[in-house]
């Protein structure tokens, strides 16, 4: 059942037939991550401390003993679930920009490292690209900080439109965009990055900086530091462009 829906809550028996209801919580909690963040509320007839204290061990999130009234089970429930909603909201709010949506720079550097590590081991192309918004402290000293906030949006709504699923796209810096792309070589993330720069330019202009995974450039830092140097490259050379070389 778990395999193909996520309960915001289980309800456990502790003595079943076959497995019972310790073994279930254990593996459960084992199989997967996303599996071990749902509250796991064990109903049983046992009262001894040991089982008590053996229910919360292994991951169990409340405990009620038969026979119990349907309203207290009821509050026990929406209790774990408010909480388990809670603390899902506090985990999407730790990796993700609160002003576009995207995720932040902690996020981007922890899924990163997981993408690098991905790609070498599956020997699957990786490419960056590093955008930054043109004239941006103009835009808020002219136009205020408000105007400021929809063009980082803009930027925001464009890079998801644009980019697909296994792409990682984050805000990294005020108005600093990061990308890792699924490309093989600078060519292909170029003519990706000056897509989005054209896109973007019917509003406001972007300076991009790419790079792509290679025997020289093999670590996400030194991926992002070619990227980023490429960045500063498209400024000096005018802006509003995407550069292939430093």
């Amino acid at each position: 059942m778990l395999e193909r829906e996520t309960p915001d809550v289980i309800l456990l028996d502790i003595v079943m037939p076959g497995m019972g209801g310790f073994e279930v919580c254990r593996h459960i909690n084992k199989e997967r991550d996303d599996l071990s963040v749902i509250p796991i509320l064990f109903i049983t007839s046992r009262t001894d401390e040991a089982s008590i204290i053996r229910a919360f061990d292994i991951g169990g999130s409340a405990y009620v003993t038969k026979l119990f009234r349907s309203k207290e089970l009821l509050a026990r429930v929406r209790i774990q679930v408010e909480y388990r909603r809670a603390m899902q909201q506090l985990r999407t709010m730790a990796v993700t920009d609160s002003l576009t949506g995207l995720a932040n720079r902690r996020a981007f550097f922890t899924g990163g490292l997981r993408q690098l590590n991905e790609a070498r081991a599956r020997a699957l192309p990786l490419a960056a690209m590093m955008l930054d918004i043109d004239h941006f402290k103009h835009v808020n000293d002219q136009y205020g900080h408000a105007r400021g906030d929809e063009v980082l949006r803009r930027v925001a709504d464009t890079l998801r439109d644009e980019t697909d699923r296994h792409d990682l796209c984050a805000r990294v810096g005020g108005e600093e965009f990061a990308l890792l792309v699924a490309l093989p070589d600078d060519t292909q993330t170029a003519a990706r990055a000056e897509r989005l720069r054209r896109h973007l330019a019917l509003s406001f202009t972007v300076s991009i900086g790419v790079s792509a995974l290679t025997a020289d450039c093999h670590s996400l830092e030194a991926l992002l530091t070619q990227a980023d140097d490429r960045l500063y490259a498209a400024k000096r050379g005018g802006r509003n462009r995407v550069c292939v070389r430093a």
